[in-house]
């Protein structure tokens, strides 16, 4: 995992999640969530209801999701809440909001 510190994220690198979504587990695994967020149940919190606010919460979730993806199986690229997540991802970014 190569992680990317906020100030250094590009918008033309985050998946646009109203465009093509590959590549966007890659992405999430640009954080390691578990470790920033102090623990796993902590990461899954910030996934929770969209509990996370701030872009480094966000990117936790986002890496949440992505795990619960592949521990499930499931195909969540279509899911509303990670769509969500990308939007406001994308928004932080693009306001130069690094916190």
């Amino acid at each position: 995992m190569r992680t990317i510190c906020n100030s250094a994220l590009k918008i033309d690198k985050i998946p646009d999640p109203d465009g093509w979504m590959a590549g966007w587990a890659k992405f999430a695994h640009t954080i390691n969530g578990y470790e920033v967020a102090g623990s796993i149940e902590e990461c899954a919190r910030l996934a929770d209801n969209g509990r996370a606010k701030k872009l480094t919460e966000l990117r936790c979730a986002l890496f949440f999701t992505s795990r619960a993806e592949r521990h499930t199986g499931c195909d969540f690229s279509n899911s509303p809440e990670l769509h969500s997540l990308l939007r406001k991802i994308r928004a932080k970014v693009i306001a130069r909001e690094f916190e």
